[in-house]
């Protein structure tokens, strides 16, 4: 169990994509509800590559009460972060989020939220839980968290803001019902 009691299974570790393109598109409230009752934390390293894209994004998700940014500046998580660098083949400041999210959940547990194909193929053979933000608002209609309707709403809004998706507007059900992620 965690210090705020939900167990670690339940939590989910956010990277960039999905708090910047939910603040863009002014849904981060539906976001939230949508992980309703999960605990849902990010590192101040993915913070920072928010407000590098945009400060307005940045503080919408800073006052969100549903996600926490953790520390990660102990001992520890430096010494796991450093093997999730070399394992990312960091330059520049390309993947440090993602190290670090990983560095989170080797240390902590749960499941981390991230879109980057690179970056999950890494975290994937060294065992991390995965979960692309599709996954997460299909997952949250299978739930009965929300409406295809809805979620098929928020995929939208999500893509005008600027997130890259594998489908045109108004094909989040279709191209879910084909991944075998809705019925």
């Amino acid at each position: 169990m965690t210090s705020g009691g939900s167990p670690s299974s339940d939590r989910l570790i956010f990277d960039a994509s999905p708090l910047l393109h939910a603040a863009r598109a002014d849904r981060l409230d539906v976001l939230g509800s949508l992980v309703d009752g999960r605990e849902c934390v990010t590192t101040q390293a993915v913070m920072d590559e928010i407000r590098r894209n945009s400060q307005e994004a940045h503080t919408a998700v800073a006052e969100e009460k549903w996600v926490t940014v953790v520390p990660s500046d102990s001992l520890p998580f430096l010494v796991e972060f450093s093997k999730w660098a070399q394992r990312m083949g960091l330059k520049d400041d390309h993947n440090i989020g993602e190290a670090t999210l990983c560095a989170y959940a080797s240390l902590h547990g749960g499941t981390v939220v991230m879109d980057d194909r690179d970056a999950r193929r890494v975290a994937r053979q060294y065992g991390v839980r995965l979960q692309g933000t599709l996954g997460l608002l299909a997952e949250s209609c299978s739930r009965g968290h929300c409406t295809k309707t809805g979620a098929s709403a928020l995929v939208d809004a999500l893509s005008a803001s600027g997130m890259r998706l594998p489908f045109t507007r108004g094909e989040f059900v279709s191209w879910c019902e084909q991944k075998g992620l809705l019925p």
